[in-house]
């Protein structure tokens, strides 16, 4: 093994290592939290068992921040992504306004944003601003109901 095999074995290591811990503590860990750790978070997979995982535990998907919230394994789910099983997942939210995306529609209650989360809204007139939200909970974006979000 040369000296380049050598150190990324070691950083793939690592990052396993860093996100087996992020796994571990995510259930006890508010979206903001996850979020700012959101490096250590793999990538979701459709052919991934996740029937081990703890609940919290986050993935990535489509530039999102999504929680396991019921152990599954996504193979016997053919057509489901996180972003459109809110019984499996829950999306992250921010109150970091450095750390905000863009905003997803909440599938009923699941993804509501809350008081002081942020997110972006490429809808805007201004795609590139960050909103905080103003009310306890919405399920509207901020180009659809200015009124319940501020531009931070």
């Amino acid at each position: 093994m040369n000296s380049e095999e050598l150190v990324l074995s070691a950083m793939r290591g690592l990052g396993r290592s860093d996100a087996l811990n992020l796994r571990q503590r995510a259930n006890d860990m508010t979206g903001t939290e996850i979020i700012s750790e959101e490096q250590k978070a793999p990538a979701w997979a459709s052919d991934k068992d996740y029937t081990t995982w703890p609940a919290g535990a986050p993935v990535v998907y489509d530039g999102q921040l999504y929680k396991l919230l019921q152990p599954h394994n996504a193979s016997h789910y053919p057509d489901a992504t996180p972003a459109n099983t809110p019984a499996l997942w829950g999306i992250c939210h921010t109150t970091d306004p450095a750390k905000a995306k863009p905003f997803v529609m909440p599938l009923g209650t699941s993804g509501l944003y809350y008081k002081d989360e942020c997110c972006t809204d490429l809808e805007h007139e201004d795609p590139n601003a960050v909103w905080c939200c103003k009310v306890e909970s919405t399920d509207h974006r901020p180009s659809a109901w200015p009124a319940g979000w501020e531009k931070v």
